[in-house]
This record gives structure tokens, C-alpha cells and sequence, in this order.
């Protein structure tokens, strides 16, 4: 990737003094020249400083299935000093059994050690926060490195989609750390050509089990994405295929391995479709339908103008694996926690595909009807972060946020 932008003295010392006296005003204030070495610093310690921060009940409400995910990680870490070592390397032995270990163990194992240090349930989000923060900007940095990148409105709205999956995520850590993960492989392997990376792959299930489907697909579309005309064709039957995603993935999921098995079951039961529109009426599904027609539209114009993304090297694998992917995940995209998660991990795609492509073309006008699309999402995380940081922590120095969470907890 391209070096670091050369930066000032002046900025550097203006977000050193922004940072203390509040990382969030630090953080506004970066993304004004957002692709240089300091300003990535502000985003990183920012992250780890918003996860010390994080602040949930113990426990969800399992009757009515309300509360966030955060609630029942900090509910298993406080119960964690319980487990013994045979239990920990058991339930390890288990993971790397398969069939009917845990699907995942990237939880289990901070828990288990952060649980013999302390019992302050911040340090382990703190410890979460470093980890998703670091691979999304390592991934970020894939687009802020582009010469086209700059800090006008469409740059924003692009910087947006690209990291839709934010760092309020560590609420629901292990899918979304393993997301960060995959698209950090997806562009070493498809924009830098560096196959190396397809080991790195192979971690993402220890992450969450539902990366298994990640690893056999980056595995398969080495040999398979460039069938351009034939993905595009199952693009256009993905959509009036959606609909059977569930009853098809029921029916095979008899001769899937047992801990695949329960994983689809777990994806299609009629409680986990039940749950994904409770208590909102019909806005969601209009809204995500919203989202559903916007991200079409933008791959309808890559399918349109793809000799132009094919012809730049830095693109042409990146549009050939998108439109695999998108055409997979549409299949699926009914299927609670599996299609509509998995296509997020388009997004960074799609927002890099744009600027190195379509920047200061006629189709930014399109772009700007992104926020619209979203306004859903937007507004959704924006109580998100109300629910899970103290209204003062906007305004808290780092050492103030030290204090209050670590040697006064």
C-alpha cells in the first residue's frame, strides 16, 4: 500500500491536544485527513478507549430475548473464573473436533485467561475493541491510500459504507471481529495478489463457526470467480431465489457435519426468524429492502461499466470475487444472522470498487442517496451508542475514562 500522507507539525499537535481532552472530538476532528499515520493512531486508541468505556447490564432478558449481546458476554465473563483449566482445553478440544465441540473459541479463550487477571468486564471489551479495531484499519487503510481520496461529501458517505461494520460491533464480537478479519484477507488476496493471506482465512472460524462458509468460498472463488458471465446470470436468479433460502438450506441440513448441522438449524428455527422484525412493525424489512435495491443498483453499475473496473489491476480480482460473493449471500439473505451479515462484508468492496473507479464521475450523484438508504441503520446505532456509553464520556479526557473504568471500578 501506498506510504503515509505527509502531515504537520501543527495537525499533529492539534489532535494530540484534541485526544486529551476528549478522544471523540479527537477522532471528528481526524477524519479531516484521514489518511495519515497520526490520524490512524487517533482512530486505534479511540476504539480501545470506546471499549473500556462500554457499559452494559449483566444478563439479557431470555424471555423476551430484549437486551444486547454485550449484556450475555458480560454475563459469561463474570462466570468465567468458574471454569476450570480441564474445562477451557476441553471445550478447545472440542472446537477442534468439529462435530460436537464448540463452533467457535475466540470468546471462550479471552474470557477464560482475562477471567484469571480481573473482574473488571471492561477490560475485556477494552481487549475486544484492540482487536476489531486493528484489522479494520488495516483494511481502511486499503481505501485511504488511494489518490483519490480526499474529504469531500462522496469520500464521507464511502467511508461510511466501507466501515459500516463499526466499532459499536464489538457488541456481537465474534461474527463481526471474524468479518474485519475476512475483508483484510479478501483485499491481500484480491487486490495485493498475496495468497499467503488464505491462511490467515483459515483462522476466522476460530473467531465464529459460521466462517467455515468464508473459508470455502475464498477458497473456491480462486477457481471459480472468474466466471463472470455465469455469476451474473445466478446474480440476476439470486433475487427470486431468496425467498427458498430457508427451506433449502432446512432440507440439506441433514447431510451437513453435525456441528454445521446445528449451525443451520440455529440460522433457519422458527424462534431465530421470529426475533429479526419483533417490535418494529414493517419499517425494518422496508428499510433493509431499501438497502437491499441500493446495493443492487451499485452492482448493477459495476456489471455495466466492468471492462473499466477490469481494466485496473487494483479492482479487476476485487470485482470478480464481489460479484461472486453478492450472488451467494443473496441466496441466502432471508436466513437470519447468515445472508444479511454475511453481504455486509461487501460493503468495503463496494466502497473501494467506487473510488478508484467512479470518483468525480457522473455517478456520484448516485452516492448521495446513500444516507437516505440508510437512515434506518443510522439512526439505529446512534441509540446504540446512547444505550452503552455515559452521555459524559463525549466530553472525558482518556485519563478521566482511565480513572472511572479501571482504578475506581
Amino acid at each position: 500500500m501506498d506510504k503515509w500522507l505527509i502531515e504537520s507539525k501543527r495537525d499533529v499537535e492539534l489532535k494530540i491536544v484534541l485526544f486529551i481532552i476528549s478522544p471523540f472530538f479527537a477522532t471528528i476532528y481526524s477524519f479531516r485527513r484521514a489518511n495519515t499515520k497520526s490520524s490512524y493512531l487517533v482512530f486505534f486508541l479511540s476504539s480501545i478507549f470506546f471499549g473500556l468505556s462500554f457499559t452494559v447490564d449483566s444478563g439479557k432478558d431470555y424471555i423476551t430475548g430484549g437486551g444486547l449481546d454485550g449484556q450475555s458476554y458480560r454475563e459469561k465473563f463474570e462466570s468465567a473464573k468458574y471454569i476450570s483449566n480441564y474445562d477451557y482445553i476441553d471445550g478447545l478440544l472440542g472446537f477442534l473436533e468439529f462435530d460436537e465441540g464448540k463452533k467457535d473459541y475466540y470468546f471462550e479463550t479471552v474470557v477464560f485467561f482475562l477471567s484469571r487477571i480481573t473482574d473488571n468486564y471492561h477490560i475485556m471489551f477494552m481487549i475486544f475493541a484492540i482487536v476489531f479495531s486493528y484489522f479494520s484499519l488495516k483494511s481502511f487503510k486499503f481505501f485511504t491510500s488511494e489518490k483519490k481520496f480526499d474529504f469531500s461529501v462522496v469520500t464521507l458517505i464511502l467511508c461510511y459504507l466501507f466501515l459500516y461494520n463499526q466499532i459499536f460491533n464489538i457488541n456481537g464480537v465474534r461474527f463481526w471481529t471474524a468479518a474485519w478479519i475476512a475483508v483484510y484477507c479478501i483485499f491481500q488476496i484480491y487486490r495485493n495478489n498475496n495468497k499467503i493471506y488464505l491462511l490467515l482465512a483459515l483462522i476466522t472460524p476460530f473467531f465464529h463457526g459460521a466462517y467455515w462458509v468464508f473459508v470455502v468460498i475464498i477458497f473456491a472463488s480462486l477457481l471459480l470467480r472468474k466466471f463472470e458471465k455465469l455469476w451474473i446470470v445466478l446474480f440476476a436468479i439470486s433475487f427470486f431465489a431468496s425467498a427458498l433460502a430457508v427451506e433449502l438450506i432446512q432440507s440439506f441440513s441433514g447431510f451437513l457435519p453435525t456441528f454445521l448441522s446445528k449451525l443451520a438449524e440455529s440460522y433457519t428455527s422458527e424462534e431465530s426468524l421470529s426475533k429479526t422484525w419483533s417490535g418494529f412493525g414493517w419499517l425494518p424489512i422496508l428499510f433493509k429492502n431499501m438497502v437491499l435495491c441500493f446495493i443492487t443498483g451499485i452492482i448493477l453499475l459495476f456489471i455495466k461499466h466492468s471492462k473499466q473496473i477490469k481494466s485496473n489491476p487494483k479492482t479487476k480480482d476485487l470485482y470478480y470475487f464481489l460479484l461472486m460473493w453478492v450472488t451467494i449471500f443473496n441466496f441466502l439473505m432471508f436466513v437470519p444472522s447468515l445472508g444479511n451479515r454475511f453481504i455486509q462484508l461487501s460493503y468495503p468492496i463496494i466502497s473501494y470498487i467506487w473510488l478508484v473507479n467512479f470518483k468525480d464521475e457522473k455517478y456520484n450523484k448516485f452516492i448521495l442517496f446513500l444516507p437516505l438508504a440508510f437512515i434506518w441503520d443510522i439512526q439505529k446505532f446512534l441509540s446504540y451508542y446512547f444505550q452503552v456509553l455515559d452521555f459524559g464520556f463525549y466530553f472525558s479526557s482518556p485519563i478521566y475514562l482511565v480513572y472511572k473504568y479501571i482504578i475506581a471500578y
